[in-house]
């Protein structure tokens, strides 16, 4: 095996008959990205004309205008809290200092930000070619970026002031640095210095960007576990090799989350290293009148920050929601039925899709699970990279099954998916060597 991905029959460009020169693959990416960026450019103008003509700033309300709120203060150097009382842990900053310094650099633009997350959107098409060359072939990879640049619903995701973009880029950065680390096989004598030095550099790579995929999105730290387990059953090397790899990925992990970690014990006295607001997210996908979407109108209702900290505030819609699983295990379980139901549909809840929508869109969603599947049966893909390409989808799945469920949380696990579809594309595009 060279990596995680594909055995050595099929390692890509090895020859100019596989893959062609490597000019001409560096010119269909370039033209890949090119495409990624005229579209999403022109959704973005689309987005902000509307948004105007409706007297809006944001396309959809509610996170947005938390998060540009959020950005602002940052830029101006002012307190990091939201409404009143004060909400000073309610969001992970990862995506606010991003729109800080949009803020900060081009004035209070709404739409410079979308022009700065369109190409935030070209960078995850191309870490999506990255990824798939790595794990299967660089024609894969290259029909992985493609798909990804032109899918509709990723283009008007990428355009949006919301964290999913901002936060699919150092995922898939995160996936790049777990797959290298996958992929340092130990080489001969002359070459083991080489090889420390390069499997140290990217198990400390892969630490520091799960834990800024999970400054952005808080739930993605169930990631850093899987990605543990994965050197200890997917690599070659000696125990003690994997333990200080591991332990170089937790500590690099730490690293980063630490000055979050400090400042929250600081303007809170509790040490919290994510944020507070998974207890009213938990109870939102868990309390009597849940229906698998969000509904936060409980939160206004109770007003319990009236008389709790935002530290109890949040243990106490945590505790509400566990016992309300206790209690109703089956209205549990169908809750959970539904959520997933929301999470694999192929039209977002918040668009006023018509029946066009739904029908271009489930054709779509219907290729693209069956291509998966023919990906699948490709057996291109050894576990380590299947674990890499459809672990995130997964993991999302599983986690939006107890909160709340959204096609829009299923979006960021699309781009390593595609990895799975253009593998079964391959199997009846014409130029594929076949053994």
């Amino acid at each position: 095996m060279i990596g995680p991905g594909i055995s050595d029959n099929d390692k890509p460009c090895s020859t100019v008959d596989d893959c062609g020169s490597e000019q001409r693959w560096r010119f269909m990416l370039f033209a890949v990205l090119l495409v990624a960026f005229i579209l999403r450019i022109i959704a973005a103008s689309w987005v902000e004309s509307s948004v105007r003509e409706a007297g809006r700033m944001f396309f959809v309300e509610g996170d947005a205008n938390g998060y540009w709120h959020l950005g602002r203060a940052v830029a101006a150097g002012e307190a990091y809290s939201i409404h009143q009382p004060a909400r000073r842990i309610l969001r992970v900053p990862g995506f606010p200092v991003l729109l800080a310094g949009i803020i900060h650099t081009c004035g209070d633009s709404v739409f410079a930000a979308r022009i700065i997350l369109a190409v935030v959107g070209v960078a995850c098409c191309w870490l999506t070619y990255c990824l798939g060359s790595q794990l299967v072939t660089t024609r894969v990879g290259l029909w992985a970026a493609l798909l990804m640049a032109i899918h509709p619903l990723q283009i008007g995701n990428s355009i949006l002031i919301l964290s999913e973009n901002w936060f699919t880029f150092w995922m898939l950065a995160g996936l790049w640095g777990m797959s290298n680390v996958l992929c340092c096989v130990p080489g001969r004598s002359h070459e083991c210095r080489r090889f420390r030095a390069r499997v140290v550099i990217y198990s400390v790579l892969t630490g520091a960007l799960i834990a800024a995929a999970v400054l952005v999105r808080p739930g993605f730290i169930l990631w850093l576990p899987v990605a543990v387990l994965a050197v200890f059953l997917f690599t070659e090397h000696r125990m003690t090799t994997k333990l200080v790899l591991v332990g170089l990925m937790a500590a690099s992990f730490g690293a980063v989350m630490s000055p979050w970690a400090v400042r929250n014990y600081c303007v809170s006295g509790h040490w919290v290293l994510t944020s507070l607001w998974g207890g009213p997210s938990l109870y939102d996908g868990l309390n009597p009148d849940a229906d698998g979407s969000s509904n936060m109108q409980f939160f206004d209702r109770d007003n319990v920050m009236a008389s709790m900290s935002e530290y109890e505030m949040n243990a106490h819609y945590r505790q509400l929601a566990l016992q309300f699983m206790r209690e109703n295990p089956g209205r549990t379980l169908t809750l959970a039925v539904r959520k997933l139901f929301r999470f694999l549909q192929p039209v977002p809840n918040s668009l006023s899709a018509g029946w066009v929508d739904w029908c271009v869109c489930g054709v779509l969603w219907v290729v693209f699970v069956a291509l998966c599947t023919a990906g699948l049966r490709a057996r291109l893909l050894n576990p380590a990279g299947l674990l890499l390409v459809l672990g995130p989808f997964v993991l999302f799945m599983m986690v939006h099954m107890v909160f709340v469920g959204s096609l829009r949380y299923r979006l960021p696990a699309e781009f390593p998916l595609a990895i799975l579809v253009a593998t079964g594309m391959s199997q009846w595009l014409p130029g594929r060597k076949r053994g």
